[in-house]
């Protein structure tokens, strides 16, 4: 729906405008404020509502742009009723003094629209000394709000319509601090994070409309409160980052909304018939809801992480730019570029799902750098290709494939068992093979994502480690593990690992599934590390996200893998980017004795904060046991 303008339940889409989503509806004798009218989609809502008959009153902090805007409109539209009036929603003397002259002008007020925001700017302090980012988003607006209630009661009575405030908030409220609010540390500028804490003021806007509508409701009162995500807009939101505002032009027309579309889902909340009654609720793309809205979230993942939230813009510039990190390397960096010099001569390698994808040049750039690779992959014959493929390009390259069906624990051990009685070393155990795909059983009776994701590796891990330990002391050379987790692990289910249930079909969502799955990864490797380093054994364990790659990953993905041709070209690394990372855990001198950490665009990395929790990860190694057991 968001890439291609499907429509939702509602009949519209995220390509619906605020033209489209009021078409046919007379808002004659409604009025209403609307905040931010100056800039963005503020405009366009003013503009849409005073086309469709209301009253708008622009709620502006610069009246003279508020009255340029305020001519345009008139231009297009000679018989809007359009008022402009000043409010500086950072200073709550200026939400006062706004309050106070519309209550005396006696006008109605029927639709509180709050809609102006800032984002991502450097720490300062309002007037009123808050945070600026809160004091502005939510605080000015909750007094604002606070103080006009009484006159959209009134008008809610006399008129008998229903009046409704709508909140703006952000799909970035899901990006705050781990408390959420931080009640006692709103002004702590030694934690200050912009993005969190745009993150922290979008959630608040929700919270307000949820607990306006509860309390609205117990009055009986016929006002609704709803908050929305209007969607990525390139607007002058991003004027406090001048990087971010400049890649928009990149990939703005891919994955950015325009300002008509920017504006729909408000104007719907404001005006539609569909949402009488409708109250406490997160809008997004015009469909009601909790707010949810995994695919969007997965989308934003892997297309244009600049609006997932997920990364500082300085990993942004690493990212899209190629700028260096602490390692010397970027995201654009290759598997080759970061091995180069490397000779690993003497290792010896196992890559699980070396058939595919980024498997294919781990286990290539491996190859060539010196190491005997064996492939392990689930069709024999495309891995005897794939190394037909090496040896044509590297002719002295060692590599053996080996059958391995991961989502098979019975599979996972006989691929063990023939490996060990080939009395072969192994220094690295590169776990890279991954699937996301709908709901279905392993032969085991294990959802098929985790089994294969993580069970399999888990118990293949289980099983080679003895011979990893072994050759470790023989060899007096330092083991790696490399575990290939996601960004995804950020997206899952709130509880973070079901552990009681796994195999619930009725809850089951393949992309927080997947999440689940590269969360998993990412425990292992922690609880891993922990217990070799407690037995002092030259052993590492890492975890990694390797980018995201346009490979056959996306195959059971329909929309989402059709729309990797579209925008691909700009943020999606290709394959010997994605395998860049693994290469460089597996074997740059840099990595010697770390362990216990998540890698990103082959530098370290700050994983979610269940993916730092060590009671977790105790609690998931016992739980995996337990699954593998017979087959240990």
């Amino acid at each position: 729906m968001w890439i291609f303008g499907w429509t939702g339940a509602s009949g519209f889409s995220a390509r619906s405008t605020a033209e489209q989503v009021t078409n046919g509806i007379d808002a004659t004798g409604l009025t209403a404020v609307v905040t931010g009218a100056s800039s963005g989609i503020g405009v366009e809502t003013a503009r849409v509502l005073a086309m469709r008959g209301a009253h708008v009153v622009m709620a502006v902090r610069n009246v003279d742009t508020g009255k340029s805007v305020k001519e345009a409109i008139l231009k297009e539209i000679p018989t809007a009723k359009v008022d402009v009036m000043q409010l500086d929603l950072s200073s709550m003397a200026s939400v006062k003094k706004f309050a106070s002259e519309y209550i005396s002008s006696g006008l109605p007020l029927n639709l509180l629209i709050n809609n102006a925001g800032i984002m991502m700017c450097p720490y300062m302090l309002s007037t009123d000394n808050i945070e600026m980012q809160f004091a502005t988003n939510h605080v000015g607006h909750f007094l604002l709000t606070h103080l006009l209630l009484e006159t959209m009661k009134s008008t809610a009575r006399e008129s008998n319509q229903e009046g409704r405030i709508v909140n703006l908030s952000s799909e970035g409220h899901r990006f705050a601090y781990k408390e959420g609010i931080r009640f006692d540390k709103i002004n702590n500028e030694a934690e200050y994070n912009n993005i969190r804490a745009y993150g922290q003021s979008k959630l608040a806007n929700i919270l307000h409309a949820n607990e306006l509508a509860r309390r609205l409701k117990e009055e009986g009162i016929n006002i609704t409160a709803n908050s929305l995500h209007p969607g990525a807009i390139a607007t002058n939101l991003l004027r406090h980052s001048s990087f971010l505002e400049a890649i928009t032009n990149v990939v703005g027309k891919y994955v950015l909304k325009n300002v008509p579309q920017g504006a729909a889902t408000t104007c719907y909340v404001a005006l539609h018939p569909q949402v009488k009654g409708v109250t406490g609720h997160f809008v997004i793309d015009l469909i009601a809801g909790k707010g949810d809205c995994v695919q969007l979230k997965f989308l934003s993942l892997l297309s244009i992480p600049l609006f997932s939230f997920a990364k500082k813009e300085e990993d942004l510039k690493m990212w899209i730019f190629g700028w260096k990190g602490a390692s010397g390397f970027s995201a654009r960096s290759t598997a080759e570029e970061v091995t180069d010099g490397i000779d690993a001569t003497g290792l010896t390698a196992i890559v699980t799902g070396a058939s595919n994808g980024i498997g294919v040049e781990t286990a290539r750039v491996l190859a060539m750098r010196g190491a005997h690779v064996f492939m392990a992959v689930r069709n024999v014959d495309a891995g005897k290709s794939v190394k037909e493929a090496i040896l044509k390009e590297i002719p002295t390259a060692k590599l053996d494939v080996m059958h391995l069906d991961l989502s098979s624990l019975a599979s996972v051990k006989r691929f063990a068992s023939e490996y060990v009685s080939s009395g072969l070393p192994l220094n690295l155990l590169i776990n890279n093979a991954g699937l996301m795909c709908p709901y279905m059983l392993s032969t085991d009776n294990i959802e098929m994502q985790f089994a294969t994701n993580h069970v399999g590796h888990f118990l293949l891990t289980h099983l080679l480690l003895e011979r990893m330990k072994s050759t470790a002391r023989e060899s007096n050379q330092e083991g790696r593990i490399v575990n290939l987790s996601s960004e995804g692990h950020r997206f899952l289910y709130k509880e973070g690992i079901r552990f009681d249930k796994i195999n619930n079909e009725a809850e089951y969502n393949k992309f927080l599934a997947y999440g689940q799955s590269k969360l998993a990864n990412i425990l292992h490797a922690n609880e891993l590390a922990r217990r070799l380093k407690e037995e002092g054994i030259n052993i590492t364990a890492n975890s990694l996200h390797p980018g995201a790659v346009a490979t056959n990953f996306f195959r059971n993905l329909g929309v989402i893998g059709a729309i990797t041709n579209l925008a691909g070209k700009y943020v999606l690394k290709n394959l010997p980017q994605g395998a860049a990372t693994t290469c460089y855990a597996a074997l740059h001198p840099q990595m010697k004795g770390v362990t216990g950490e998540y890698l990103c665009d082959s530098n370290l990395y700050k994983p979610s904060p269940q993916g730092k929790d060590d009671e977790l990860a105790k609690k998931l190694w016992d739980f995996s046991l337990d699954l593998v057991h017979p087959f240990c």
